[in-house]
């Protein structure tokens, strides 16, 4: 069988807590990982043929990439599936049952992991993926292939002809990320996709780990956790250098150091190699240590994505943080000291603040970290969260409100993107333009960052930043995709 597997574009993303003009291909352009993973495992487990489309790079619509998709003539079409862009994934879906209205088409990805039915309820999808992929895919292809054996697959929801649902038995998640073939890379032109403050000119991202163990209220990852071996790791980053190039990696992972040890095993690793290369992660304070960013410095890390959230006390015991201002100020403390950058995620309007005064702590502490960047976000409750569960109770929106978006999704739907408990949105979007000014406009700042460039890459990265600043003045508080 002859299978095409699809980024789909975001044109009509509903806000999830960044705007796009902070959360779109100005800032970074990742390669989608998931659909490459597949790829990789299509061609090890199975015979069939492959190809990606990613629709992202180029801006296109949902009528593009259907066109895109169909000019393949498919036999099987997958569609990586989040929750945040279920309109453009809708008018894909129906753009591509035009074209090829006898092909297979599967979803799959975040959005099938927490609203599966609501997946598989959606017109024109024959089937979806439920969990990892990797094993699943091939054998459902097989079956396809085969015109039998459809209920063997594990993880798989599928429709038969006359459009009833049958709910295989779930899979369970792959425990042996070290047996899974590396992403495919030759499949999607390299060249096209970059990280945020990036200095070399060819970067990559990578995953090691999947889950987060943590269960924090405002999350909606998957909290099942597993990881692969440092060795794994190290040998997926050599293979980026020595056969594409690749000069940088940001991991990707939702919690790199879910233990100090772990990162000090990759560094480890990394040194025993002699490998030089630039790397990067997300991080949580609560597990880092001096010792490991130092041995990470040694190692070639350059950038540390740390989740802060917060500037008080206060609302880190709201967000069940487990961590104290006086520790997260430490953590950056030595991890400037070890000569790595710093950037620190940071949502306004959490539950516990109730005046614009409460959000300005949060201001006012950024100033004082002095992390080299800041990532601003409103706080947004994703559908699958406590914290949506709670506001739902509270009557700040419609329990079913996100139920009748996935019914039939389009952006005539007014969805909660912001806490507005004490606060409406208006006033959210105003603090959130005065913090972006207060941290990138201080002179001091510009100053500094313009000190660090050192590459052209790294220039035009920070132009196309100081750009959707000044887009950022634009941005309405009636603004839900």
């Amino acid at each position: 069988m002859k299978a095409v597997l699809v980024n789909p574009p975001k044109l009509s993303q509903v806000w999830a807590g960044v705007p796009d003009i902070f959360n779109g291909r100005d800032i970074y352009l990742f390669p989608p990982l998931g659909i490459m993973y597949l790829a990789s495992a299509i061609q090890k487990f199975s015979r069939h043929t492959v190809s990606l489309i990613d629709a992202q790079p180029f801006g296109w619509d949902a009528c593009r990439t259907a066109l895109e998709a169909a000019r393949e003539n498919p036999d099987f079409i997958g569609i990586s599936t989040q929750t945040h862009n279920l309109a453009d994934i809708h008018c894909l879906i129906q753009g591509i049952r035009e074209r090829l209205p006898r092909a297979h088409i599967m979803l799959g990805g975040p959005h099938c992991w927490s609203f599966p039915r609501q997946a598989a309820a959606l017109a024109g999808v024959d089937s979806i993926l439920q969990g990892d992929g990797e094993k699943a895919l091939p054998q459902w292809l097989d079956a396809l292939e085969n015109g039998s054996g459809f209920d063997k697959v594990p993880g798989v929801m599928w429709k038969d002809a006359g459009g009833s649902l049958t709910v295989n038995e779930k899979r369970e998640p792959e425990k042996n990320l070290d047996g899974l073939p590396y992403p495919d890379r030759d499949l999607l032109p390299l060249a096209h996709y970059y990280t945020p403050g990036m200095k070399a000119s060819l970067t990559t991202t990578m995953i090691t780990s999947r889950g987060c163990p943590h269960d924090c209220s405002f999350c909606n990852t998957y909290q099942r956790y597993s990881r692969r071996s440092a060795t794994d790791i190290v040998d997926e980053m050599q293979h980026c250098q020595q056969k594409y190039g690749i000069q940088e990696i940001h991991f990707i992972d939702d919690l790199f150091n879910r233990t100090a040890e772990r990162v000090n095993e990759i560094s480890r690793e990394i040194l025993a190699r002699n490998l030089k290369i630039r790397w990067g992660f997300k991080a949580t304070c609560r597990q880092s240590t001096p010792e490991m960013v130092a041995l990470a410095r040694q190692a070639g890390c350059t950038k540390i994505h740390y989740g802060v959230e917060t500037g008080t006390d206060e609302g880190l015991r709201s967000l069940e943080k487990k961590l104290t201002i006086e520790e997260i100020q430490e953590v950056f403390n030595f991890t400037k000291k070890a000569g790595i950058s710093t950037v620190a995620y940071m949502m306004l309007g959490i539950p516990c603040e109730k005046t614009p005064a409460d959000v300005r702590q949060s201001i006012r502490f950024i100033r004082h970290l002095d992390p080299d960047f800041v990532v601003w976000a409103l706080l947004s409750p994703y559908p699958d969260t406590r914290l949506f569960q709670k506001g739902a109770q509270m009557g700040l929106f419609p329990p079913d409100c996100w139920d009748r978006f996935m019914e039939a999704p389009d952006t005539s739907h007014n969805l909660p993107t912001a806490w507005e408990e004490h606060m409406n949105k208006d006033t959210l979007i105003s603090l959130f333009k005065e913090a972006h000014r207060d941290f990138y406009l201080n002179p001091r700042k510009i100053a500094a960052t313009l000190a660090r460039i050192s590459t052209p890459e790294e220039l035009k990265r920070i132009l196309r930043g100081g750009i959707a600043l000044v887009k950022m003045e634009f941005l309405k508080g009636n603004t839900h995709f």
